[in-house]
């Protein structure tokens, strides 16, 4: 079976290495015998009809960029809500997640209005008072686990605080890091199966099992699954996973000088 999928705006959603996740999702399906169809889309005139598509990715922007993002996304904005509904996947890593909330608030006041697909609101940082003094970018790892109990490992270089009306909506719960505000304990969000997650790194590189989840479920939409799946077929699996117990030793010391709670990973 050959898995569509497209590929949003790569040539302005490239920050922090996010190609990787194409680069990833292809070997992984590589590995699975799976055949990946990617399409590079950069305005909508070059969308194809989203009822072929099996998979979406948009990758981490700019924030300066992410408002020309919205303007081109509003004349596809009711298909890609049909589309969403009707259970089709779409990731959002790092700032681009913002663009399907309700809107984000810069520093110097402006105001951007997002798709509206997700009942959330961004504000770039600008928190000037201890404990939390973080202005313009804040970077470091992350750790989280989605509700389903997977494990993600990865970085964050964020530059909104966002909150989610329905902190349920989240993609998972915090271990280490900023996650949506530094206050929640929560990462991401999730509509239907439209996610959005501040970890880049990237993604599907740092955590081949989310990427062999997000497939498993799009062939299960189409009756299938991946019953010959065997995770020694995926060459790197075994590395990312000794990579994921170093990090959660890193981030336990890292956790203990800053006398942070660890909640367990």
């Amino acid at each position: 079976m050959e898995i569509k999928v497209l590929w949003m705006y790569p040539d302005i959603l490239n920050l922090h290495g996010d190609r990787g996740n194409i680069m990833a999702l292809c070997k992984i399906a590589e590995s699975l015998s799976l055949g990946m169809d990617i399409v590079k889309v950069n305005n909508y005139k070059e969308l194809p009809d989203l009822k072929e598509i099996d998979f979406m990715f948009f990758g981490a922007g700019q924030t300066k960029d992410l408002a020309n993002v919205i303007a081109d996304m509003s004349h596809y904005k009711n298909e890609l809500e049909l589309y969403v509904k009707a259970g089709g996947h779409v990731l959002a890593t790092g700032s681009t997640g913002c663009v399907f909330g309700r809107g984000y608030v810069l520093r110097d006041g402006t105001k951007v209005k997002g798709l509206g697909l997700i009942n959330m609101t961004a504000k770039e940082l600008n928190r000037t008072k201890t404990p939390f003094v973080t202005r313009e970018v804040y970077g470091d790892d992350i750790l989280w686990k989605t509700k389903n109990g997977i494990e993600i490992v990865g970085c964050q270089i964020q530059r909104f605080d966002i909150n989610l009306k329905n902190k349920s909506d989240c993609y998972g719960d915090l271990i280490y890091g900023y996650g949506n505000n530094l206050v929640d304990g929560i990462e991401g969000a999730v509509y239907n199966n439209l996610h959005c997650t501040n970890t880049v790194g990237p993604l599907f590189s740092c955590n081949p099992w989310l990427a062999v989840e997000y497939l498993n479920e799009i062939l299960s939409k189409h009756g299938k699954r991946l019953k010959d799946y065997n995770e020694d077929k995926i060459p790197f699996m075994e590395y990312a996973k000794n990579s994921l117990e170093l990090k959660k030793k890193y981030t336990r010391e890292k956790m203990k000088q800053k006398r942070i709670n660890y909640t367990g990973c």
